[in-house]
């Protein structure tokens, strides 16, 4: 109503013709509230960038989207990695056969970049795995301590470029959140004694070459493929397909951590 109202100001009173209109998109928080700044649930670009890149926030606003889009910190973490695999399409790295599809990702990772693509890929890491890595960093050596953990998983073969960047994010997650939750996926009854059979043998595991044996041995007692079943892990402990090597991740993060985590996702 108000609308209709100003514009009849603007045509009979003020003498000129209202602006044109435009449909705007509504963003609603987590709890499906409109964002409001009467309601005091404001979320603004600047607590994104605390935690994201303007670039995933980019993503976040022009993909397209089935519905009414959510805004809030639980969204970085997708968006971070789903930027990831848009940049591996965009340079080639990720093969997606339909045309119509991959025309559509370049163009979007384009748009991300408001026209302005980068000459070259940035380093990719899953989100959560930086997570994980600023959480068990020594204090006051977290940069150094998660360039090297990486190094070690090979994330830097290709370079460090935006490593930085994320490992800001990271910590800053760590120091105001904790621990980025996972979202949970769902487990047939047999992926779920699998993974709960890795659990029980990483609690008498004692280094790394048996954390990452454990996974064979179960793997093989139930007869599943150990390549399927890691993608399994990864996704429970990073929300990724992909991660690390499973051993030394565990040593890294804790043996402990990582059991309560498969504990919890196979009950």
């Amino acid at each position: 109503d108000s609308v209709r109202v100003n514009d009849r100001i603007c045509r009979e009173i003020l003498g000129w013709e209202p602006p044109m209109h435009v449909q705007y998109e509504m963003f609603l928080d987590r709890g499906g509230r409109k964002i409001s700044k009467s309601a005091g649930n404001v979320f603004t670009p600047q607590v994104w960038y605390r935690y994201g890149s303007p670039q995933s926030l980019n993503l976040l606003i022009f993909k397209r989207f089935v519905g009414t889009k959510s805004g809030s910190v639980e969204d970085i973490q997708p968006h971070m990695d789903e930027l990831d695999y848009i940049e591996d399409v965009y340079f080639g790295k990720q093969k997606v056969k339909n045309e119509m599809e991959r025309e559509k990702l370049r163009g979007l990772y384009q748009y991300c970049w408001i026209m302005k693509p980068p000459e070259e890929p940035s380093v990719h890491v899953p989100y959560n795995l930086m997570i994980n890595l600023a959480k068990v960093a020594p204090k006051g050596l977290e940069a150094e301590f998660i360039r090297e953990k990486l190094d070690v998983y090979g994330y830097l073969r290709q370079g460090d470029s935006g490593l930085d960047n994320r490992i800001e994010y990271a910590m800053n997650w760590i120091g105001d959140f904790g621990v980025a939750e996972v979202q949970r996926i769902e487990l047939t009854s047999e992926e779920s004694s699998a993974i709960r059979k890795i659990a029980l043998a990483l609690g008498s595991a004692e280094d790394e070459d048996r954390y990452q044996g454990a996974v064979f041995d179960v793997a093989k007692e139930e007869g599943m493929r150990p390549g399927n079943l890691f993608r399994i892990l990864y996704k429970i402990l990073l929300g990724s397909p992909q991660g690390p090597r499973f051993g030394p991740y565990v040593a890294a993060v804790g043996k402990q951590s990582v059991i309560e985590e498969l504990q919890k996702s196979s009950n």
